[in-house]
């Protein structure tokens, strides 16, 4: 990279891309290998360890929907409430692709 910004003039660079592609990598592994790590030292998980863990889904959903919720427009905040809703009786991936089709339903009326 050799001291040029990571963005110039607005545009990834192909060294840029793949330095955070490969650094993406890098940190996905150390944190996949420290948990073995981690486990192999302790045995099991402790109580509050395995608490933690459990909450990290209803997390990073949170922080996935709730941007959208605030500052969305209505057809993304009408298709999380159905999606919402819907989860409670199907499977996750029927759920997304109810949500994504009708949000790109929405964009295509014009909504």
């Amino acid at each position: 990279m050799n001291g040029e910004p990571l963005l110039s003039d607005g545009a990834w660079s192909v060294a840029s891309i793949w330095f955070v592609i490969l650094a993406g990598g890098l940190l996905t592994y150390l944190t996949r290998a420290g948990g073995h790590l981690l486990i192999s030292l302790f045995g099991t998980i402790p109580p509050r360890a395995s608490a933690a863990l459990d909450a990290v889904p209803a997390a990073v959903m949170t922080a996935i929907v709730a941007p959208v919720l605030v500052s969305g427009d209505w057809a993304e905040r009408v298709a999380i409430v159905v999606c919402l809703i819907l989860s409670f009786r199907l499977p996750l991936i029927v759920v997304v692709v109810i949500g994504t089709a009708m949000v790109a339903g929405a964009r295509a009326l014009g909504l």
